[in-house]
């Protein structure tokens, strides 16, 4: 039953993830709105590399993506450090469906089981699963607010 709200939950926050990506004009995705320290593109890409940790834990999968992620969009980084090894918009949108994918994969079994170690309070990997899926209904809301100002400002 655990496995099946975040699943739904999962569902639901990265539909509205995609639908943004899907409906956001290319020439935006790059721009850094004022009062903001980062893109929509870079928001996309912090979305996947916090869940790619979560699948890399709970599935034991090649960590090669969850690096390449980390290294551009995770906590801390900056559009500032872009290059040419910068995963692509169209490589983010492959990975929102991919891992959606993964994530149905998940048995309830391995959401009960304990963290490694405590995270901000958190024990289990169904507790830390339940803040992934808050911290992209966040970055949601981030993208629609930087989407409706770059929209009206260019």
């Amino acid at each position: 039953m655990q496995k099946e709200l975040l699943t739904f939950q999962l569902k639901s926050v990265r539909g509205w993830i995609k639908y943004h990506l899907e409906d956001t004009d290319d020439d935006l995705m790059d721009i850094v709105p004022a009062g903001f320290n980062n893109n929509l593109h870079w928001q996309f890409g912090h979305v996947i590399a916090l869940m790619e940790s979560e699948l890399v834990r709970l599935l034991g999968k090649n960590d090669d993506v969850e690096k390449r992620f980390k290294k551009y969009f995770g906590t801390g980084t900056s559009p500032d450090d872009f290059d040419d090894e910068t995963p692509s918009v169209d490589e983010i949108k492959t990975l929102l469906d991919q891992q959606q994918k993964e994530y149905g994969g998940l048995s309830e079994d391995s959401l009960k089981e304990p963290l490694p170690e405590p995270f901000m309070g958190m024990k289990t990997s169904y507790e830390l699963a339940g803040f992934v899926i808050l911290h992209e209904g966040l970055h949601a809301g981030k993208i629609q607010e930087m989407k409706r100002l770059l929209e009206n400002q260019y």
